[in-house]
């Protein structure tokens, strides 16, 4: 066992613990402004494309419109598992196109 890897992965450990803990803690002693809190639940989905579009960027104009079509398809059924089929179907059929 290398007691190096272990202390970096228990450090981390700690630190994440620590933003987590401490972004709690603030937010309970201090009643942050309302724009902050509106921010704050719009943060999901900016946090999803930043995952996302270097993905889709990878994937060219292919990834792009089986994209389009996930969000085609949400949009018009609110059904995820819908759309995710309908994005990896799109991805499967375009790639055999091109």
């Amino acid at each position: 066992m290398r007691t190096d890897v272990l202390l970096a992965i228990l450090g981390m450990a700690l630190a994440t613990y620590l933003c987590r803990a401490g972004g709690y803690a603030l937010f309970r002693a201090l009643r942050p402004p309302r724009f902050v809190e509106v921010m704050l639940q719009h943060l999901p989905g900016p946090i999803f494309i930043a995952y996302v579009a270097p993905a889709l960027a990878t994937q060219g104009v292919k990834g792009f419109a089986a994209a389009a079509a996930v969000v085609v398809t949400q949009a018009t059924t609110r059904n995820l598992a819908a759309a995710i089929a309908v994005g990896v179907g799109a991805l499967w059929l375009l790639g055999l196109v091109g």
